[in-house]
């Protein structure tokens, strides 16, 4: 038998396509092109152009309105200030109403101090007594350290709404009186101790506070400094019937309180006696 073949039919297998990814297309975008800004170009200013200096002439002008205007405010405001002494809103206490009270209220105390001033003052030239720095400094010198320091001291003039240039001619007119007067007090040695005794803690502070309980200054120490302080202490006592004397002997005339008087050719008088 002849052999028979077999036929062995084979699948025809077909190649699998690759697909392949294509990569994302990017939309370019066409910029618009910007609108081409004019150019500017400065010119330089024409000064000597009519109309530049039209505007230089006004421009002057208004600054000189608004320069006197704010000269006007400030003189007028000066005028109100120096008229008045204080102001309430828009109303103003003039400083003539302030004199007139303040002369009701102390006018006369004031002046008849004033003339006691003058006196000593003449008195100290006749006896030719006079005050140096260093006799004002050492008196303020003392009034320090009573008080108890330089800043007890400041706060003390303040609280007594005075400069310390006013407390100086204070001390400056005190030591007048006290070299005046001073020479015609008398005393006793046994009137010393006694001052001493009653006064030391307030004559020397200082040293006072510094004792042990019990402990006293020693008189003979501080004798010196002692007598000074009883000297100005007497003269003080003094001063008022002491001024009560001299004013008898010199002409005074107080427009405080009389109203002035008027004589023939007394000015002329007045200086042919000097």
């Amino acid at each position: 038998m002849a052999r028979t073949k077999k036929i062995v039919k084979t699948k025809k297998t077909t190649p699998k396509k690759t697909v392949s990814k294509k990569a994302p297309v990017k939309k370019t975008v066409a910029k618009k092109a910007l609108p081409k800004l004019p150019k500017i170009v400065f010119k330089k200013p024409d000064f000597k152009s009519p109309i530049y200096k039209q505007i230089l002439k006004v421009f002057g002008f208004v600054v000189a309105i608004i320069g006197l205007i704010a000269l006007v405010d400030l003189g007028v405001q000066y005028l109100n200030n120096d008229y008045s002494v204080a102001k309430v809103n828009s109303k103003r206490i003039s400083k003539a109403k302030w004199h007139k009270n303040l002369e009701n209220s102390y006018g006369a105390s004031v002046a008849d101090t004033m003339i006691n001033d003058a006196i000593i003052e003449l008195e100290a030239n006749k006896a030719d007594v006079k005050v140096t720095d260093e006799d004002i400094k050492t008196q303020l010198d003392k009034i320090i350290a009573r008080i108890g320091g330089q800043e007890a001291y400041e706060s003390a003039l303040k609280a007594s709404n005075l400069t310390e240039e006013e407390l100086k001619e204070q001390i400056r007119v005190q030591v007048l009186y006290t070299k005046v007067i001073g020479p015609s007090i008398e005393y006793t040695e046994d009137d010393l101790k006694a001052f001493f005794n009653q006064y030391s803690s307030v004559i020397f502070p200082q040293e006072s506070a510094a004792l042990a309980e019990g402990e006293k200054l020693d008189y003979e120490k501080y004798k010196e400094e002692t007598k000074e302080q009883y000297i100005v202490n007497e003269v003080q006592t003094k001063q008022s019937e002491w001024l009560t004397g001299k004013k008898s002997e010199y002409s005074i005339q107080n427009n405080s309180v009389a109203k002035p008087k008027y004589g023939f050719l007394t000015t002329l008088f007045n200086l042919l006696s000097k």
